[in-house]
């Protein structure tokens, strides 16, 4: 009975990180978030993707712990930190620096 199988607080908050991540960006681009709430996003999602990241491997690496949310949260913060890095890379390769 002891080598049951469930989730931890690792698995519940990489996938919570990881969700909170995914809706944030996408109400970003869709324009739905008020001011103050841009400012935070800009800060929030960059911290919360390496952390989901991190938090699912090692839920992944505990032998008692159940992985479907720590695949899940693994997955969303993979989607959308290459979704921001690429968008954030070609804003980059496409905005004219003039050196003053």
């Amino acid at each position: 009975m002891q080598d049951e199988e469930k989730y931890s607080w690792v698995s519940y908050t990489s996938f919570g990180l990881g969700t909170f991540s995914f809706v944030v960006t996408v109400l970003f681009f869709l324009n739905a978030l008020p001011g103050f709430y841009l400012k935070l996003t800009v800060y929030l999602v960059p911290i919360s993707v390496p952390v989901s990241i991190v938090l699912g491997v090692l839920a992944l690496r505990k032998k008692s712990e159940k992985r479907l949310l720590a695949n899940i949260g693994i997955t969303l913060g993979l989607i959308i930190g290459i979704t921001l890095f690429c968008i954030i890379g070609f804003a980059w390769l496409i905005t004219p620096v003039h050196p003053n």
